[in-house]
């Protein structure tokens, strides 16, 4: 018997609880751990900034002179005063900004693999949701908390939204167990770092829609 990957469907109107079949296969992937743990780090690494700079021997200003003669003096002999081994001197092997992309890569094939692996858990688990009728008149945190309260969230929770929803993202993006992002704006470390997963209707029928033919 062939299972058929279900969301929760919540209908934030009526406050009805159903289920709704998955489209596509796009939920019924088999989720291989070392392919997710590479698009993990692979996310990661992108958001990184690579802007940590130190400041090398030659980049230390300070005089070049030697700091004492060679011999007589007792002391082990040194040269200037911006040598590694002292004080404010400058830093051997530091860190330097690199040009141009680089660090950790994952190819398309095993990013897509590793997003709808993670997507298909989720609804393994039964933390998948599709809340319809989502329609707020007017920005409204306090119907937003409401709404999580009716549909048994604790959070964290992921909630993907469209541009028709942005009165609904008003509201729940003051919400500190919520993260609101846009169809695509977040990746296979979001999907995982989150309890349950919202979709809106609209955010739902665009993945389903925009990646049908792939």
């Amino acid at each position: 018997m062939i299972r058929v990957a279900q969301a929760q469907l919540f209908d934030a109107k009526s406050g009805q609880k159903s289920s709704l079949e998955l489209e596509g296969g796009h939920f019924d992937v088999q989720p291989n751990e070392h392919v997710i743990h590479r698009a993990v780090v692979a996310e990661l690494d992108a958001k990184r900034r690579y802007t940590a700079s130190t400041k090398g021997r030659s980049e230390v200003r300070g005089s070049g002179a030697k700091l004492y003669r060679q011999k007589g003096t007792g002391r082990a002999r040194a040269g200037d005063i911006k040598t590694p081994i002292r004080i404010g001197g400058g830093t051997w092997g530091g860190p330097k900004p690199k040009p141009g992309r680089y660090g950790k890569r994952i190819n398309r094939k095993e990013a897509r693999a590793a997003f709808y692996g993670a997507l298909s858990a989720k609804a393994e688990d039964g933390e998948l949701y599709v809340l319809d009728s989502m329609s707020f008149e007017a920005p409204s945190t306090k119907q937003a908390k409401a709404l999580l309260g009716n549909m048994g969230l604790e959070g964290p929770v992921l909630l993907v939204v469209t541009e028709e929803d942005e009165n609904a993202a008003l509201s729940f993006r003051n919400l500190p167990e919520v993260t609101v992002v846009g169809p695509r704006e977040y990746g296979v470390y979001e999907v995982l770092r989150s309890r349950e997963v919202v979709f809106s209707r609209a955010a739902y029928e665009r993945l389903t829609g925009n990646r049908e033919g792939e």
